[in-house]
């Protein structure tokens, strides 16, 4: 799978180094995290490209959450191999069912 144009340009109106990611750090490396996740074709091309403890842990969202969820929104609405399709739904679920720390 690509990458879709939507997703892309979700991806680019964030300013991902200026909010914290739940790992700690700056949310900088979340598009790459999609970016994996969005191109898997198997479960070992996602091998160390997970958005838990990322984008939602133990349902507690970051900073970076809210701009997340419309990247996801954005996947969705394309072409995606059910194995991103559930991850990202999987994400949603968790998100959605959060508490903010």
């Amino acid at each position: 799978m690509v990458v879709g144009e939507l997703v892309r340009a979700e991806l680019r109106r964030v300013d991902w180094a200026s909010l914290k990611c739940g790992c700690g750090d700056s949310a900088e490396h979340v598009p790459l995290l999609f970016e994996a996740i969005i191109t898997a074709e198997t479960p070992r091309d996602m091998i160390g490209y997970t958005l838990d403890d990322h984008v939602e842990g133990d349902t507690v969202i970051f900073e970076c959450t809210p701009p997340a969820v419309g990247v996801i929104m954005a996947a969705l609405a394309g072409d995606l191999s059910t194995l991103a399709r559930d991850v990202l739904l999987q994400t949603l679920l968790f998100v959605a069912g959060f508490r903010r720390l």
